[in-house]
């Protein structure tokens, strides 16, 4: 297997498990919150929005930056 093939599969697995929890969260039968609950829940403290902005600045510059 190759390593491209081995970096696909794992985004593969962690985009299938995050779709899953966020299915598991609208229909109610979960303990999780829908992404957009949960991440309005962090912006109301201080500190999730300095670590939100942090990371995407982190995001840019280790994906988008050359």
């Amino acid at each position: 297997m190759s390593p491209y093939a081995i970096i696909a599969t794992g985004f593969g697995a962690v985009f299938g498990g995050m779709l899953a929890v966020e299915l598991l969260a609208r229909s109610g039968r979960g303990p999780f919150l829908p992404v957009a609950e949960a991440l309005h829940a962090v912006l109301l403290v201080r500190l999730g929005r300095w670590l939100i902005m942090l990371g995407w600045l982190w995001a840019g510059f280790h994906f988008l930056a050359r």
